[in-house]
């Protein structure tokens, strides 16, 4: 049943298509303005056989100028409507995604950094830190609670970018650092036990320390080589670039800083 419906369908559309060609067959015989198709590159050029000039010559009303297809034209128009009611299906490709980037963490809100922009990578051990007494020994009454150490107040955003405390002899302030699990960090911030290849972590609770970090031994890979400092302003458009790309943009990374 299926199959006699298919070959009855098909007979429609080849019905149908004998009818637009003798319709546009007949068309060709009709007094209209007529068009030449001539291609070139691949492009169809539709240029006036005549003009409204050489008809008022012969005496006729620009309206009503005489024209008539040319053979090429009745056979290019029969061949595109043929096409266009073939029974034959339609392929459509397949989109083509591009590919993800290589070591991108699922989890994370941000991406990776592409291959040629890491400058350098380093393992580290990676502890995790507060603002509070149990990590700076200051409290929230404290006039410097909150500020780090190049002047700007910690942050932690997994969709931009976190301030971090590392050793400035390896890694000098405003260095850019892409550590896996925890996201782009900017070196910001010292401390009197970060010294050679630990870095501190910033978390704006111990609860979120213990269970979202705790300590690890990873492998972060340096984008930016700090300037020996860290501003608000620097903060503030870094975020800015990895909220639109989720990733720090190599625009971003040529600016002098």
């Amino acid at each position: 049943m299926k199959k006699q419906f298919l070959i009855q369908k098909n007979n429609v559309r080849f019905t149908i298509a004998c009818c637009v060609l003798l319709i546009g067959i007949a068309m060709g015989s009709n007094l209209a303005e007529a068009y030449t198709f001539e291609e070139e590159n691949e492009v169809l050029y539709v240029e006036s056989r005549d003009n409204e000039t050489s008809g008022e010559r012969e005496g006729h009303h620009p309206d009503k100028a005489v024209y008539a297809y040319s053979d090429q034209a009745q056979l290019t128009t029969m061949v595109y409507m043929a096409l266009l009611w073939s029974p034959q299906p339609i392929v459509i490709p397949r989109p083509q995604f591009p590919e993800r980037q290589i070591g991108n963490d699922p989890s994370m809100p941000v991406l990776a950094p592409r291959t040629e922009q890491v400058l350098d990578t380093h393992k580290v051990t990676a502890t995790g830190y507060t603002a509070g007494v149990e990590s700076t020994g200051k409290g929230p009454k404290h006039p410097q609670y909150g500020i780090t150490y190049s002047g700007v107040k910690v942050r932690r955003d997994k969709e931009t970018v976190s301030t971090i405390a590392a050793d400035p002899k390896l890694f000098p302030m405003g260095s850019i650092l892409y550590i896996p699990g925890y996201g782009y960090g900017i070196v910001a911030d010292t401390g009197s036990a970060i010294k050679g290849n630990k870095i501190d972590l910033y978390f704006p609770t111990t609860k979120q320390v213990y269970k979202e970090w705790g300590k690890k031994d990873v492998e972060v890979q340096v984008i930016k080589q700090g300037a020996g400092k860290c501003t608000e302003k620097m903060l503030e458009e870094l975020s800015e670039a990895i909220d639109v790309y989720k990733s720090v943009p190599d625009s971003w990374l040529d600016k002098a800083i």
